[in-house]
Formats: structure tokens, sequence, C-alpha cells
């Protein structure tokens, strides 16, 4: 409620009318501005210039904003079911085309002195999940979640270096900025991604997608499922214990 409100503009009566309606939004819709006004302990007038601040051309209309945001919150959307698209991953991941895009990983990290996954967000949490069981597996690998770190690599030679980019959309400014910049220090790059052909895909040695249904819950916020890239991480280090005994 109120998402676009910047409260710091508010003086403090105003952010007493604020305060009063996100605490109390459905017994609005039955006050009249001078009862508002008095469950605020505010005038008339600052309720009016509160509505300004909101664009709003007053009362009646910040009582129409409010109701229609208890109608959004009360729609019943239909169950999110996981079932039909994790079994066409599963089912994708067996045949032998995917079988060689996990070959063809595992080859890269075998081959790399060292591991660097990033990520930001979720996916920079997975970046330390999956740094940590590559770890367990007995290879060298670290996180890298800070999507602003300067390049600080100079002219070092990042050749001997895997990096794992983890990204959903394969679209983040930042992300594609950190992954550039390992490239131009001659690392290889794979992506694990949502998205085959997105800007990241230009810029790695592999690709490997996962094709699931993309779900958002508001700006900037990806309820997209990971199961699919905690199952990615775990089968490479499964393979990388197997292939170093």
């Amino acid at each position: 409620m109120f998402h676009n409100i910047d409260l710091k503009s508010l003086s403090e009566l105003e952010l007493d009318v604020y305060n009063y309606i996100i605490s109390h939004p459905k017994q609005l819709q039955n006050l009249t501005i001078r009862q508002l006004a008095q469950e605020a302990h505010v005038s008339t007038t600052t309720i009016s210039r509160f509505c300004r601040k909101l664009n709003l051309s007053g009362f009646s209309e910040l009582k129409y904003v409010i109701r229609d945001e208890l109608h959004a919150e009360q729609r019943v959307y239909p169950s999110y079911d996981l079932n039909t698209p994790l079994t066409d991953f599963f089912t994708k991941v067996s045949r032998d085309e995917f079988e060689q895009k996990i070959n063809a990983w595992l080859q890269l990290t075998l081959n790399a002195r060292f591991i660097v996954f990033l990520g930001i967000g979720t996916s920079g949490s997975l970046a330390v999940y999956g740094s940590r069981f590559l770890n367990n597996a007995g290879a060298l690998s670290f996180s890298h979640t800070d999507p602003f770190q300067p390049d600080a690599h100079g002219t070092s030679d990042l050749s001997d270096c895997l990096l794992i980019v983890l990204s959903v959309s394969g679209t983040t400014e930042q992300v594609l900025k950190q992954t550039a910049e390992f490239k131009q220090h001659n690392a290889k790059i794979v992506a694990i991604t949502n998205q085959e052909y997105s800007p990241l895909a230009r810029l790695t040695d592999l690709t490997i997608s996962y094709y699931m249904p993309e779900r958002n819950a508001g700006d900037h916020v990806n309820m997209t499922t990971q199961i699919p890239v905690v199952y990615l991480l775990e089968t490479l280090a499964g393979r990388y214990a197997d292939a170093s005994l």
C-alpha cells in the first residue's frame, strides 16, 4: 500500500495520517474526512495535503485507491503447481544433448585451477551454496555476490579460472558487467540461466538453460523456482568428486 510514496516528504502530522490508514484500511471506507481527521488527531487540511502528495484529487479518490488495493489483495489466484515444469526438466536432463552439456561443464571445471560462482539476490545465495558444495567435492571454489565490486584484477591472467554465473534472466546489468570483466582477463565462463538466448549467453563458453515458468511477486522480486539450479550444482559437484577419485 502506498508503494511509491516518499515518506521523507511527509510532515509529522501527515505521517500520522499515513500510519492510521495503513493500520485501518478497511475502517477508512466507512469514514468521512472529518471522522478520519478526528481518528488520526489531525485537521482536514492535513488530510487534503496528504492526498495531494499522493497525486490524488482528494479524500474520495484516496478511498477509491485503498478500496482497489484491498480488493486486489483478496483476489484468489490458482495454486502454482511445480509438478509439470519440473517433470519436463527432469525429462530433458536425461537426454544425450543435455548430458553432453553437463560433461562439457565438468571438463571445464576439472581443467580450472579455481572456480568462482557469481550471482546476486537469490542467485547469490545459490552461488554461495554451489561454491561450498563444490569445495566439499575437493575443488578450490569461491563465491562472488557483490555486484558493485570494482575490477581489481589489473593485468592478471585468469585463463586458469572458471567463472560460473547464476542468473535467472541473463540480463542483469551488474552481473553482465562482472562477467565481462572476468572474460577480459581470459577466464572461462559457464552460465546457468533460465534463458538460453540472452546478453549473458553471448559472453559464455557454455550456457545451460533450465526453462522454468518465470514468476514475479512485484517489482524486482523473482519467484522462479530454483530447484533445477540446485540439481545442476549438486550434479556437477557429485561428478567432480567421482572424477577426482
